[in-house]
């Protein structure tokens, strides 16, 4: 029958050679059913078509639309657009229904049903025909929200890191957060018959007519190399930020992923010309509808499946930059990739295409929101899986005469997908230095912990899927820069990377270096054995803490004591608290540096240690194997030496340290000493004060 109905629309439409195999190939790989015409019509979808346009309509499943609950067989959408092109003028005239029916079932908030109400009461006063659609995100998480498309997560027993099997995302992972549930703060109305400044500017006449504030328009001109490929009018109506936006049909050259040809289109065209099939749905403002004009998002929905509307060779192809935005939403939604929308994934000419049309700073920005997501290691794993990773992360352009293989890639993704499992667990059994009720800060610091802190998180993700690799180039010899170069040319691998491959701010390239470095140093303490001093400082109970108004500390900034008893820092003698104070320089000079990441460091400290017991000792299980009893012990060992010194740091008084004041400025500093020349050595009087502070937390300048 494919063949039957290929040979029908060659012979019919009579395509050239080019648009004759592509349309062939698409029916194979949709597997198009041609029902009897007597009964069941070829339709096709939407107008204004030309012969390229035939791919989107074999691309579309073309048999009757399966009507979803609450919908009868009568219910049709009309189509405004009665004019035809030659090539629509001998196509059977039938219109296409789409799936629909899901309306009464989601849930719309007092504000969002406020907020429909107005643009309908406004559609109406002003005479327009317009059909308004919200289009994209909100209605697809509009519907996961409700019971029929709520998905069960994958369960809570801690999982292997490294598997025999190919993941394609889901399995094997926790999540951490969830994004259902949260309430949507922007709403993009998509108009069939105009564009959306003349609709915000009927939408300010209404309501100026009926005596209420209207709202200020702000035009977003095209910019394609934003990805804003036609003008939109954004304006703020309540609680939401609307977008408006007429629907549009493009058409792709070979060299560009920005459409050559673009247009008011079809609702149809409009659905097919999306990246997914699950964000091509639309919720019918008119009728309180949703539509489902590819025929298949209520069922990827449903069954938690990433797909594209039309082939998917061709549509990666057309804008390489959907293969992220796929791989994002798999592990965003926790869903997994559809076959054919894999094979093509890791088709040769998309990685090319990716690296060739897409500007590295809409590559580093899908790189970020995938690590904002509630599943970064699935998104990580799938861009190894899919041989994405080395076109993302483009090493070689920055590596120095570092060797680059898969396997730091491999090894990063292990040390992201321990790192993130054990965070998950502290949000179940959270030790007390990760309880922001039980945390001790001092010189006026309020901090967060890490399952607060989402940026945080998000950095500490980079740092752990990138920590192999500045591993890798620590170990080779630096080459001596001249001053002349400045310190550009001295910049590290990974500060190359995130700045210059995937325009990521400096700032959070300096932070995640921040993260590595610190993490380096917290595992040569431990390696060190100072988890002991750390085990005294909680068996001793030694606190210093921010002395108040009613402590007996006098003049002194900080309250010490030891075994319940007060400590006077700058006289006492006892060799326990000598030791703990040392242990406190110890932590201080790591703190100062990493400053309020000092948590996320930690933690990839753990998590490198918790990784290297892993290598060499434990054999590859298959997916979704429960860790071994043995290697949880030793797991459970490391996590209670970490927890012992990270509670031993909050009890002495450090985290907040990084805000200390010197008791001496620079000034003070002179006049006690006139002559000291500035330089070195003046520096190291300076940080002589600093440690002096650290070992006599209180004490006063005149000691």
């Amino acid at each position: 029958m494919i063949v039957i109905a290929s040979a029908r629309c060659i012979a019919g439409f009579q395509l050239d050679h080019r648009t004759a195999n592509r349309l062939w190939r698409l029916a194979q790989q949709q597997r198009v059913r041609l029902q009897a015409m007597d009964s069941r019509q070829l339709r096709f979808y939407g107008s204004e078509r030309y012969n390229n346009d035939l791919l989107d309509a074999i691309g579309a499943r073309l048999s009757e639309p399966v009507l979803a609950k609450g919908a009868s067989a009568d219910d049709k959408i009309p189509s405004k657009n009665n004019q035809k092109s030659s090539v629509s003028k001998s196509l059977p005239d039938f219109e296409f229904e789409p799936k629909r029916g899901y309306g009464p079932y989601i849930e719309l908030t007092d504000e969002e049903r406020e907020l429909f109400q107005l643009l309908r009461r406004a559609r109406k006063e002003t005479d327009l025909s317009t059909t308004l659609r919200v289009a994209g995100g909100w209605v697809r998480d509009k519907l996961l929200s409700t019971p029929e498309f709520t998905r069960t997560q994958v369960g809570e027993g801690r999982l292997t890191s490294k598997y025999v099997a190919t993941s394609m995302g889901r399995q094997g992972t926790k999540v951490l957060a969830s994004e259902q549930g949260q309430k949507p703060v922007d709403i993009d109305v998509a108009l069939d018959d105009m564009l959306g400044r003349e609709f915000a500017d009927h939408l300010n006449e209404y309501l100026a007519k009926v005596g209420e504030e209207t709202h200020s328009v702000g035009v977003v001109l095209k910019n394609p190399e934003k990805s804003k490929h036609l003008e939109t009018a954004t304006m703020k109506v309540g609680t939401f930020w609307i977008d408006f936006v007429n629907l549009r049909a493009e058409e792709y050259t070979q060299d560009s992923r920005i459409p050559d040809l673009m247009r008011i289109g079809t609702p149809a065209e409009d659905a097919f010309r999306r990246d997914l099939t699950i964000n091509a749905l639309f919720y019918n403002v008119n009728n309180g509808q949703v539509e489902d004009w590819t025929g298949r998002g209520f069922d990827d929905l449903r069954r938690g499946i990433v797909a594209t509307p039309l082939a998917p060779l061709t549509t990666l192809l057309d804008d390489p930059l959907r293969v992220l935005r796929s791989v994002r939403f798999a592990a965003r939604l926790r869903f997994t990739m559809d076959e054919s929308l894999v094979e093509a994934a890791m088709d040769r000419r998309v990685r090319e295409s990716l690296a060739e049309k897409v500007s590295r700073e809409r590559i580093g920005c899908e790189v970020d929101l995938m690590f904002r997501s509630p599943d970064p290691v699935g998104a990580m794993r799938l861009l190894i899986n899919l041989n994405l990773v080395r076109t993302v992360y483009p090493v070689e352009n920055c590596s120095d005469g570092i060797k680059i293989t898969n396997e730091l890639f491999d090894e990063g993704l292990s040390l992201l997908s321990i790192t993130h499992e054990h965070l998950n667990d502290c949000k179940h059994f959270p030790p007390i230095w990760c309880q922001s009720k039980k945390s001790y800060t001092t010189h006026g610091v309020t901090e967060l912990t890490l399952r607060e802190d989402e940026d945080a998180r998000r950095l500490l993700w980079y740092a752990a899927f990138l920590k192999p690799l500045d591993d890798a180039a620590r170990k080779v010899k630096e080459i001596e820069v001249s001053k002349r170069q400045g310190k550009k040319a001295n910049r590290s691998t990974i500060s190359k990377l995130l700045v210059d491959e995937l325009k990521r701010p400096t700032r959070d390239s300096d932070a995640i270096e921040k993260i590595m470095k610190g993490a380096n140093d917290f595992t040569k303490l431990m390696n060190a054995g100072v988890d002991l001093s750390a085990v005294s400082v909680l068996l001793c109970d030694i606190r210093i803490e921010d002395a108040d108004e009613t402590s007996d500390s006098g003049d002194s900034k900080f309250k010490c004591s030891m075994r319940g008893k007060t400590v006077l820092s700058a006289t006492e003698d006892d060799p326990i608290w000598k030791h703990a104070m040392e242990f406190r320089l110890q932590c201080a000079e790591i703190l100062k540096k990493v400053g309020s990441l000092w948590r996320a460091a930690l933690f990839l400290s753990l998590s490198e240690h918790m990784n290297s017991q892993l290598e060499g000792e434990m054999e590859y299980a298959i997916e979704g194997d429960i860790v071994d009893e043995a290697h949880e012990e030793l797991h459970k060992g490391e996590i209670d030496r970490y927890d012992s010194f990270a509670t031993a740091m909050q009890r002495i008084g450090v985290i907040g340290i990084w805000e200390a004041k010197p008791l001496l400025g620079g000034n003070a500093i002179k006049k006690i000493l006139p002559h000291i020349p500035k330089g070195p050595a003046f520096r190291e009087v300076m940080e002589e004060q600093e440690q002096w502070m650290v070992l006599h937390p209180g004490a006063g300048p005149e000691l």
